[in-house]
């Protein structure tokens, strides 16, 4: 009853239409019963047990399916998790299975499953016996062997992704025509890594496909999104990430514009890259060359957090033109969007009310960290004092 509840209020167009029709016809079915029941007229009946057929006959068409956590406010400002649910059409499974062959196929995957716990499970008491005994030598070896085939595995990740695959996917998923492509480096709440994904919104939620082996899909309320946050300097071995990336195939093709940048670390001799990292709610990092779709699509606002903003010495239109920099230098922002960004900060603070020597001083030092030009200190002085006098 708490699945179908939950589909109510959190599943989409499809899902409540799918279920208020079997409630529909339910309620109808058991108001004709009760009233040929009472008024003994057995046509009406008639009528209430066709409608307790089509309601079990609809029934059969969908299955309810739980995807990842979505996350709700309740009245009180607290954050909660529930789950969300959604319908699966029983007869359009990737829009070519029958009803009978997925049963079938879902029941042939189950025994395989099962097959391989119990295959696993034996495996795992041998290497626990053999661990006793096996030198050190052997153990390493057999260590290296399993790093071996676990980075095979990660990249060929991808090789079941074709064009019809990716139709299907995208039907099956309800993915909407403005979605948009981004890459997930990492989540530790919903144990995501170096994963490309689709993001898109509807219905106040926001809707991510994972494309891992297998794709996941996340829903996550847009009340819970509001800003992007910012991690930056974010150490990495280049070499051993986004290993599927090392294969062409049609995954990697349209996501490998979205891969991270890597910068040298500071400290010298250091043979680590470092990244910079978006972030929105809880804990979702995108690298920067998505972070742009992300801030796009759901109309964020972006500020870090660190000894700059959080100083009480410069102003906030500083702090503008500064995080306006961090987005331009990370690729997030064209320059001419930075310009953008730049010159309407200065135009609000030239109209604010502020005194003329901080507003002075804040052109400055924007020019001393090279924000901006000294054109534009020039420029933006000139034109206080034009629309406001020789004010102090």
């Amino acid at each position: 009853m708490k699945r179908i509840w939950n589909a109510l209020i959190y599943g989409d167009t499809e899902t409540r239409k799918c279920i208020g029709s079997v409630i529909f016809f339910s309620v109808l079915a058991v108001v004709l019963i009760i009233i040929g029941g009472i008024s003994g007229e057995f046509n009406i009946f008639i009528f209430g047990m066709l409608a307790v057929i089509v309601a079990i006959m609809i029934s059969q068409t969908f299955t309810l399916v739980d995807d990842d956590f979505v996350a709700e406010v309740n009245k009180e400002g607290d954050k909660e998790t529930v789950r969300s649910v959604s319908v699966q059409k029983n007869g359009l499974i990737y829009g070519t299975e029958s009803k009978k062959t997925s049963q079938s196929k879902s029941f042939k995957q189950n025994t395989r499953q099962l097959h391989n716990m119990k295959k696993d499970v034996e495996v795992e008491a041998k290497e626990e016996e053999e661990e006793l005994v096996v030198p050190v030598e052997k153990t390493d070896k057999r260590k290296s062997n399993q790093e071996e085939e676990d980075e095979l595995k990660d990249i060929n990740r991808y090789a079941n992704y074709n064009q019809k695959v990716m139709k299907r996917i995208k039907r099956k998923y309800h993915i909407k025509k403005d979605h948009r492509p981004i890459i997930i480096d990492s989540s530790e709440s919903y144990r995501i890594k170096q994963c490309p994904a689709f993001i898109w919104r509807a219905h106040n939620k926001v809707f991510l496909l994972l494309l891992e082996k297998e794709p996941r899909k996340i829903v996550i309320s847009r009340e819970m999104i509001h800003n992007m946050g910012y991690k930056a300097g974010v150490k990495a071995d280049k070499n051993n990430e986004y290993i599927a990336f090392q294969k062409d195939n049609l995954v990697t093709k349209v996501f490998e514009e979205y891969l991270p940048d890597y910068h040298d670390a500071r400290l010298k001799n250091d043979p680590l890259k470092v990244k910079n990292l978006y972030t929105i709610y809880p804990d979702i990092c995108v690298t920067n060359r998505s972070a742009y779709q992300v801030k796009d699509l759901l109309l964020l606002n972006f500020m870090p957090k660190d000894k700059i903003t959080e100083s009480d010495m410069v102003n906030g239109f500083f702090k503008r033109v500064y995080a306006a920099n961090i987005m331009f230098k990370d690729k997030v922002i064209s320059i001419n969007e930075y310009k953008e960004e730049v010159e309407l900060a200065l135009r609000e603070m030239c109209y604010a009310e502020i005194p003329k020597r901080e507003y002075v001083l804040t052109l400055e030092n924007l020019h001393k960290a090279k924000l901006i030009s000294k054109q534009y200190v020039t420029y933006y002085i000139a034109m206080r004092e034009k629309a406001r006098g020789h004010d102090s």
